[in-house]
């Protein structure tokens, strides 16, 4: 890596690797030393600009380390999702590749925080693809419409479909393998003001054996950065109607 910069610490200068390189002593050479290994210049990345550039554009949250929670495995991931869904009061926001469609317990968690509070807001979004493969028979899409029959005032239901899978591509490519042209991937999974970050979907693999990466995010400032990406993919999606 190579700094850009020089720091003081307790009074010493740190220097950056090049500096340490052009700092050190010149030996000196008699006839019967072989001279040195020629040391390769350190020569700045290409994209170092372009990177510095990013740095200043791209969204900076500071939070403390103790406003982050890493959640050890699927049941641990599922249960803390359950038990924040009960205790929300404004606001849930999915984001997910798909609902699992026998996930009856999951919605009923959903649909019991939203008859608690009448204030709170649901917003869900899946792959219009993924979401609705097993049509005719019960998918996601059949499962969500449920909470959209109770809660129409409440909750919004979002399917993303990619552009790229349009005229005779859509017609002719059968089912599952037309998730091949692009698919909604984002997975975000915000209560009140609190989001958890993760890989994992909501069905019962993720639930039950199949790790993933869950990291709990105890801060509105984040909360409400990956609610407005959530909003914006939605404001480009399908809206479910029952």
């Amino acid at each position: 890596m190579i700094l850009r910069r020089t720091r003081l610490f307790n009074g010493l200068q740190l220097l950056s690797p090049c500096q340490r390189i052009l700092s050190r002593p010149q030996r000196r050479l008699s006839s019967t030393t072989a001279p040195p290994a020629v040391e390769s210049a350190c020569i700045p990345s290409p994209w170092a600009g372009f990177t510095s550039q990013l740095d200043q554009i791209a969204p900076r949250i500071d939070i403390n380390a103790d406003q982050i929670e890493v959640l050890e495995g699927p049941k641990e991931f599922y249960e803390t999702i359950k038990q924040k869904i009960r205790n929300a009061n404004s606001r849930i926001y999915l984001s997910t590749l798909y609902i699992g469609k026998s996930e009856h317990e999951l919605i009923s968690t959903i649909h019991q925080a939203l008859s608690k509070s009448p204030k709170l807001r649901v917003s869900i979004l899946t792959d219009a693809l993924r979401g609705t493969r097993e049509d005719p028979e019960p998918s996601c899409a059949s499962l969500l419409a449920s909470l959209m029959v109770d809660f129409p005032d409440q909750v919004e239901i979002r399917m993303y479909h990619t552009p790229n899978l349009t005229g005779l591509r859509k017609r002719f490519i059968p089912k599952r393998i037309n998730e091949g042209w692009g698919l909604q991937h984002i997975k975000l999974y915000g209560i009140d003001d609190e989001v958890i970050l993760s890989g994992a979907n909501l069905s019962s693999d993720y639930f039950t054996n199949r790790q993933d990466r869950y990291h709990v995010f105890s801060s509105k400032r984040v909360t409400d950065y990956f609610a407005r990406i959530h909003q914006a993919v939605c404001s480009i999606s399908f809206l479910l109607q029952a």
